[in-house]
């Protein structure tokens, strides 16, 4: 015959068992989860993204967000960078990695910008924003796109003072641009 007190013990232990089981089960945990680490955004050729164009010497980094292709301005993911950060054509735009998260350092952007628009261009990473056209004096190079073509050509626009072509090799696509400041 088993004593009382070794009987005691064994419901203890089951208990306790039981208890340690349930909460396994449960999914619960008795210590605190670690802090969740930001969730690399992933991107793919021929998304497109925005990107806030705040300041390079502003306290936060930027990041790419998927958008719509319709928004003025955004961009398409043309490429990805290599393993060393390095885009497969330097005519793509692309954020350096002092500037910008890991998700967003990866692409290798387009722009989809609108003919007759202005845009501002931020120094020294090249982010583009709306902008007035008659609104001289705004930091960074103010600049109107006189054309949108839908091929990669550099010879397609005017060669005349202050116009430029800026191609770019996927999707194809050149700008025909006026630097009015």
């Amino acid at each position: 015959m088993t004593s009382p007190s070794v009987i005691r013990a064994r419901t203890v232990l089951f208990a306790a068992v039981g208890v340690a089981l349930l909460v396994l089960t449960s999914g619960c945990s008795l210590r605190a989860d670690p802090p969740q680490r930001g969730l690399a955004k992933v991107f793919s050729v021929g998304d497109c993204v925005a990107i806030p164009s705040d300041a390079p010497d502003a306290p936060t980094t930027l990041t790419a967000d998927k958008a719509s292709c319709a928004a003025d301005p955004s961009y398409t993911v043309g490429a990805l960078a290599d393993g060393s950060g390095v885009c497969p054509s330097a005519e793509y735009q692309h954020v350096p990695t002092q500037f910008a998260d890991p998700s967003t350092t990866r692409l290798c952007l387009v722009p989809n910008l609108v003919a007759n628009h202005c845009y501002v261009m931020d120094m020294p990473i090249g982010m583009l924003q709306l902008a007035d056209c008659a609104e001289r004096g705004q930091k960074g190079l103010l600049v109107q796109v006189t054309q949108r073509l839908d091929v990669r050509d550099q010879r397609a626009c005017p060669a005349a003072v202050g116009q430029y072509a800026w191609p770019y090799p996927s999707p194809p696509r050149t700008y025909c641009t006026l630097t009015i400041f």
